[in-house]
């Protein structure tokens, strides 16, 4: 009888245990498989968070590079986008350095071609000629039909195209011109030796400023061709130094349009242990 109520006890805790075992591996499995698919979770979610961030920054990229396209000027395109007041300035300090060298060739020159009176300008002195001068005008000037008619257009002409290839419009273009030939030539240098010219203070303006517009259609055709002119670089370079000879020849010491500065906060990487973004400042400056 004892050895009948052992083996039941054997049988029964070998059932029970099996049982209980059973339920715990069955446990253990799903804890398993739920520790499973919570890592999985995890891990896509990362991925994709992950590829969200190289996205956004794809984003950003695509959208600085657009935004870099816009504001830079390419060399070969005229005339720039926007005003370029530095452009604008370094061409009329160079205007500074022209002036004196095309005063002296002037006083060089014969009376008769400049009506201008050396021997009263040497007696009291050039700004006291220069102060009789502003005083006394204007006149109407009897200088030799190619100065006053050929000469003083053209510059109006380079005045006006001094602006326009910085970007100004027609009228702006106009308004430089005029104050250049007015303020700075008739009433600045020429009046040390003579007294302003009505004709010079409309002609060099107006009928420069139609001829400086000319010069402007006549700059975009060469530039567009890759400044030639009949397939040579010789001619069109040639034809851009008297068109526009300030800004051809600042061209030539290197000044660049394509100037562009950029300010972007964008994510520049990812960290995994906080699972965040990591934002950073970038500034960009290309001149």
């Amino acid at each position: 009888m004892n050895s009948f109520k052992t083996v039941l006890y054997l049988l029964l805790l070998s059932f029970f245990g099996n049982t209980i075992f059973a339920q715990q591996a069955d446990q253990s499995e799903i804890t398993q498989n739920q520790s499973l698919e919570v890592l999985a979770q995890n891990t896509i979610e990362d991925s994709i968070s992950q590829n969200a961030i190289k996205k956004d920054t794809l984003n950003y990229t695509l959208i600085n590079s657009i935004d870099t396209l816009k504001t830079a000027q390419p060399l070969n395109v005229y005339p720039p986008a926007t005003r370029d007041y530095t452009r604008l300035s370094y061409n009329t300090s160079m205007y500074v350095g022209a002036t004196i060298i095309a005063f002296g060739v002037l006083y060089s020159m014969p009376e008769s071609v400049t009506n201008w009176d050396k021997k009263d300008m040497k007696k009291n002195g050039i700004f006291n000629k220069w102060k009789q001068n502003v005083k006394a005008g204007p006149v109407w000037d009897n200088d030799d039909w190619v100065l006053n008619y050929i000469t003083h257009p053209y510059s109006g002409g380079v005045y006006y195209m001094t602006a326009r290839s910085s970007g100004f419009n027609i009228f702006e273009s106009f308004l430089y011109s005029a104050f250049m030939s007015t303020f700075f030539w008739e009433y600045g240098i020429e009046a040390f030796a003579e007294i302003p010219s009505k004709q010079d203070l409309i002609v060099t303006p107006v009928i420069g400023s139609i001829i400086g517009e000319g010069f402007f259609y006549v700059k975009k055709s060469i530039v567009k061709h890759d400044k030639k002119i009949l397939n040579s670089k010789f001619l069109g370079y040639t034809s851009l130094l008297l068109i526009d000879p300030f800004n051809t020849i600042l061209d030539g010491f290197g000044y660049k349009d394509q100037r562009t500065t950029q300010l972007n906060i964008a994510p520049v990487g990812f960290d995994n242990g906080s699972n965040k973004a990591i934002w950073g400042l970038n500034f960009n400056m290309q001149f």
